[in-house]
């Protein structure tokens, strides 16, 4: 098994069928496999190919990662939003989404992220009531 969990004979399917990571995709991945062991808390790249285009089915307008960590899912899901489309982003950590603001940058994505440092069920319960959540993508606490 791979680590997006697949049997290997799915794995070379998708490697030779599937949308590559473009540069700013691959400097992420390298980023974050970098960090070591901890690393395996990002999402594959074949999991990021699914997310945006998944995103750009449904055309949220407004979308929600709970869990972001270096950022590769939200940098995937953000790049799937439509003009005026928003994603919040919430983490608790400084350090790691600092390397997602990085690649966010990079990726020319930034104006669609809008990344909340704190606990999600803080930042959930203070949205406002009459702006429907369209996509939510929970990346978080999986033990919990």
């Amino acid at each position: 098994m791979t680590r997006d969990a697949l049997t290997p004979d799915v794995a070379t399917y998708l490697r030779a069928h599937a949308t590559a990571p473009d540069s700013v995709q691959q400097q992420l991945i390298e980023r974050t496999a970098s960090l070591g062991r901890v690393s395996g808390m990002q999402i594959g790249s074949n999991q990021g190919v699914f997310l945006e285009l998944l995103v750009r089915a449904i055309q949220p307008q407004l979308a929600i990662e709970i869990g972001t960590f270096t950022g590769y899912s939200a940098l995937a899901i953000a790049r799937g939003l439509g003009d005026g489309a928003q994603l919040i982003c919430c983490d608790v950590s400084e350090e790691w989404t600092s390397i997602a603001r990085e690649h966010w940058d990079l990726a020319g994505v930034s104006d669609r992220v809008d990344l909340r440092i704190g606990p999600a069920i803080d930042t959930l319960t203070a949205l406002p009531r009459d702006r429907p959540v369209d996509f939510a993508f929970v990346d978080a606490d999986k033990t919990g």
